[in-house]
């Protein structure tokens, strides 16, 4: 698998060349992801902000197939040269796919002054830009609760070092965007850059957070009246690659009658369980921002929702079913049972308990006071940073 990541590796750095010099590099700026197919928040309350003084901008946003990253992971079961190779064939749609839009995103990353990515982009990271480039990651997360990155290369849940060195794993950045000051050693490590380059002004996603938006939760409340009638929880976990969510146990010791119970998964999330009690909320329909202002108590786990919970003063209960095993295998910044023992359980009775006993003030202060981010005006502070950058 090295041998062709290798030759991908100097065919891509080969092809950039002439591109670059085909290419005469712009004032715009270049939005490029491959987390989602559209636009995420963050890349259209920036663009709606960059609107206002007439700077131009282009995107491409092309999802990576889930079967492509498995193809690079170390151990995945697409390791070896051979199975690799016919993962590529089986997969030849979405994999030449991907690779048509390299090309795309090269020729717009040779035009544009100022990249923003929200994650891993391999023309970005792997090539070398023009003089006076600059490129701003903006990472999808407000947080790091779990390692990622550089913090897990070799790990079970990361990928190799050969891969990362060979793919120069989150390389090339001028600047990346915290939401707090306790957040950026973390991300120091996990993007393997030195701390004065983390600039702690937040993302948009705060700026949305903080906006009342009357009119969606009058849509989510006109869709699902029910939610008026009690106090409402919101289930909404970090996405495990064996699936599991710990739902089922939740919901087995779980006070329908004083609670609404509403679920939000990650889009990966196979697990469903057929309960008419529970209001399971499609993030197509309402973002999870949304459902976070109509909740009274948010229940995760090492997920980054716990940071946006803080945003708007949202009580968290830490539900950490795995957490020896989340510990073991993916990794933890913040050790939530030693840090935050009165608000976190292992089990969805003791979830449920602290639900239904008095919440702990004490250790949910000591949350906010440690990890809530307490800048605003996200988008205006990231557009003056990239006018900055245009100079």
């Amino acid at each position: 698998m090295t041998v062709l990541l290798y030759i991908l590796k100097l065919h891509l750095i080969s092809v950039y060349f002439f591109i670059k010099l085909f290419h005469r590099q712009k004032k715009q700026v270049c939005f490029l992801s491959r987390q989602t197919n559209t636009l995420s928040l963050n890349y259209k309350l920036i663009i709606k902000e960059l609107d206002k003084y007439n700077i131009p901008y282009k995107y491409i946003c092309k999802k990576v197939d889930s079967k492509v990253n498995d193809s690079i992971r170390t151990h995945g079961k697409y390791s070896n040269n051979f199975n690799f190779i016919i993962n590529i064939f089986k997969n030849l749609k979405s994999n030449f796919s991907y690779y048509l839009s390299l090309y795309s995103q090269m020729r717009l990353i040779a035009s544009s002054k100022v990249i923003i990515v929200d994650g891993y982009c391999l023309p970005v990271s792997l090539l070398k830009h023009k003089k006076g480039t600059k490129v701003i990651q903006i990472w999808h997360a407000l947080g790091a609760i779990k390692k990622f990155g550089h913090q897990v290369i070799g790990n079970k849940e990361g990928v190799s070092y050969k891969v990362a060195k060979i793919l120069k794993m989150h390389n090339n950045y001028d600047y990346i965007l915290s939401g707090t000051e306790a957040m950026n050693s973390y991300f120091s490590e996990a993007f393997n850059t030195s701390i004065d380059k983390i600039l702690t002004i937040g993302t948009p996603t705060i700026d949305y957070l903080l906006k009342k938006n009357i009119d969606i939760i009058n849509q989510i409340y006109s869709k699902y009246p029910e939610l008026k009638n009690k106090k409402n929880v919101l289930y909404s976990p970090t996405f495990r690659n064996d699936n599991r969510s710990g739902l089922k146990e939740l919901v087995e010791n779980f006070d329908f009658n004083k609670f609404n119970l509403i679920i939000t998964f990650h889009p990966k999330v196979k697990e469903d369980i057929d309960d008419d009690r529970i209001i399971k909320i499609n993030s197509k329909e309402f973002l999870t921002y949304d459902i976070l202002k109509i909740s009274d108590y948010v229940i995760t786990d090492y997920s980054s929702l716990l940071i946006d919970a803080l945003v708007i003063n949202r009580k968290v209960l830490l539900y950490v079913f795995d957490y020896e095993n989340y510990k073991e295998n993916n990794g933890l910044n913040i050790d939530l049972v030693k840090e935050f023992p009165n608000i976190t359980r292992r089990d969805g009775k003791g979830i449920n308990e602290l639900l239904l006993s008095k919440y702990n003030d004490k250790d949910y202060k000591k949350l906010q006071k440690n990890y809530k981010p307490k800048v605003k005006n996200c988008s205006k502070r990231i557009v003056s940073l990239i006018k900055e950058c245009m100079k």
